[in-house]
Order: structure tokens, then sequence, then C-alpha cells
């Protein structure tokens, strides 16, 4: 088999099987990154860091999709519109002109507060009032005259019954900014006990349905570039991994169980506000830290269904160093020599011109 033949099989192989290939350098090499590949006749043997990615289809959008409730009764008086941020303090909406107001946290409000009720509700309040620039005392989760006359002029600021008491409704309770996605109410339509809207945090994230088979490919922490609709690649990093497969929709046709997986953005400079837009993702299948490498088209088959490489050394005439392929990425070949010792880093081998 010749080297062309060599070359032209791995990038079939490549393929079929949906595989990218990318290179990572080692120990600042700079021949990773393209500075040194084979030029002419040889190329250098070298370490490198080698890493077989996989190209998966996934959609941009935000994080932490959550539905905001209301608890008053009257008439929705005014709504914000979709795509909207609204930052704690902010109003979410209206009932009867009367603003429903977002605060900091992760219980729901769940009954009025009131001077002497206690509880992780009264604490988020106490924070929030805080921030706000009120005055509700020793933040401790206990609703004391502090926290009462904390709560009376926060009213009074919003032309609410200063009562010092706080109804149900009057505070939804969401963890941090909210980015508004969806209206369940509308305008002039009556208030009542169900969702509102719904809302997202302002962090741009990828979600991926992965074929469960390529479970290895995601792990929480790894580097996961996304390329947007325009070209552009972004740096990413995987933040979540399902640990329940879902079942394929329609499993006659072919489809198979996948898990949810979620690459969250290192910058969104270059996103813009784009949102639901179909990205693609590279995932990390296999990795080789600091291996001895040469370029594809430098293997050479052996009559024994083997491989080797031409090795160039000064004036000497050029040997065949028999070696064991390993994983491929970027052009490269990961290669293990059969005698330990007939082959070393920046040793030359021939590769076709």
């Amino acid at each position: 088999m010749t080297r062309r033949r060599i070359a032209a099989g791995v990038a079939l192989a490549a393929a079929a099987a949906g595989i990218a290939f990318a290179v990572e350098s080692s120990g600042g090499d700079p021949a990773a990154h393209g500075a040194d590949r084979a030029t002419g006749r040889t190329a250098a043997v070298k370490r490198r860091n080698l890493v077989e990615t996989q190209r998966v289809d996934g959609t941009l959008g935000y994080s932490g999709e959550r539905e905001a409730a209301n608890a008053l009764a009257g008439t929705y008086t005014w709504l914000p519109k979709v795509g909207s941020v609204i930052r704690a303090g902010g109003v979410l909406w209206r009932v009867d002109a009367g603003p429903v107001v977002l605060m900091d946290g992760t219980l729901p409000a769940y009954r009025p507060m009131r001077r002497g009720d206690e509880g992780t509700d009264v604490l988020q309040l106490e924070r929030g009032l805080s921030v706000l620039g009120y005055a509700p005392g020793t933040i401790d989760g206990d609703y004391d005259a502090s926290t009462a006359a904390a709560v009376r002029d926060w009213q009074d600021d919003l032309d609410l019954d200063d009562t010092g008491v706080v109804e149900l409704g009057r505070v939804v309770f969401l963890p941090g900014a909210r980015r508004v996605t969806k209206l369940s109410a509308a305008v002039g339509g009556r208030a009542g006990p169900g969702p509102a809207l719904t809302t997202t945090t302002t962090h741009r994230v990828v979600t991926i349905n992965l074929d469960a088979a390529d479970q290895r490919s995601a792990r929480v922490g790894a580097r996961a570039p996304v390329e947007l609709p325009d070209g552009t690649t972004v740096r990413g990093r995987v933040s979540h991994v399902g640990r329940v497969a879902t079942a394929a929709s329609d499993p006659e046709s072919g489809g198979s169980a996948t898990i949810a997986v979620t690459v969250r953005l290192s910058s969104t400079r270059r996103v813009g506000r784009l949102d639901a837009a179909p990205v693609s993702v590279r995932l990390a299948r296999s990795r080789r830290h600091h291996v001895l490498t040469v370029p594809v088209t430098a293997l050479v088959a052996t009559k024994g269904g083997g491989y080797a490489v031409e090795v160039v050394r000064g004036g000497a005439s050029p040997r065949l160093v028999g070696v064991t392929p390993g994983l491929y990425a970027g052009g490269y070949v990961e290669i293990e020599p059969l005698r330990r010792g007939s082959l070393h880093a920046g040793d030359r081998v021939t590769v076709p011109s």
C-alpha cells in the first residue's frame, strides 16, 4: 500500500465516522501550530498532544428556564416585552397598576410575610431590600421591627400601601437577573394564580442532545469550541452532562437514546442577540498527551501488514523503522516504535512531496 492510499483511507474512515481532528501544542512546540509542518521530503518526529474531536449539533440559547407565577387577583395592566432583561428590584408585571417585583432567591414566595415570621423566604426578602438600599437590620431570616420599617419604606417608594406586610404575590423570588422568553398572560387579562411569563438567566449556553453512545465525549470542564452560524468560532466548556438518557421519540426510524449536554460560552462578545440558533460543537473523543507523532503521510505499509516510517539521519541511507500507529488527529498520527530506542523526537522521516 502506498503512503497516498494510507492517507486516503484514514480520511475516508474519519469522514464515515463523522469525526474531525485537532492538534494541541505540547510544551509550547510551535510545530503543533503549523510552524514546522512537513515541507520538502522530510518532517521531524515531534511530541504533541493529539485530540480526536467529534462535531455535534447544538442550539444556542440561555440557561435556567423558569416560569414566574402570579398570585395576585385583579387585571394585568402591564407586561414586559419578550427579550427584556429584568434585574433584582425591577418590575416583572403589574396587576391593577401595582408592581410585582423581582428579588434574588431560589425559594418561591409561598405566604404573606409579616413581623414575627422567620425562614428562608424572609432571609431572601431582607437580602433583596438591602441590595436595593433599604435597611432591614440584621439579615438573619427574622422579620423584626427593622425589617418591617424597611418594607414600609420600600412600599412607599413603589406607591403601595405602607403596611409593613408583604402580601403574597408582591415579590417573586428567582435567581439572578431574568430574561423574558415567553408571555403567558396578556395586558387586560384577568390575573389569578398561575404562570404569567417564562424567564431564563442571562447566561448564554449551547444545549446538545448527544447520542448516549457518545457520552464519553462529554466531560464537565472539558473544552468545547462552538461554531456560530456565520462560521465564527467561540470558546466554550462543558458545564453539565445529563445522567439519564432520553429514549428516541421514534425508535423504528433508527433514532437512538440521547443525553442532555450543556456548554457554557467563555465569551459572548461575538454572539450578539442570537437565540435558538443552530450551532455545531466540537467535543473531544480521545486525547493523547506528549506522544511521538509524524505526519500521516509518513506511514509506510509493510509486507507483513504492519507499518513503518522511513528515517533519515545525516548522510546515511534512509532506513525503515517499524511502528505501531495510535491516534490520528489533525494530519498527524501517534506512533510507537516496535523496537525501543529506534526512534526519537527530532529524528526526520521521509514524506511525499
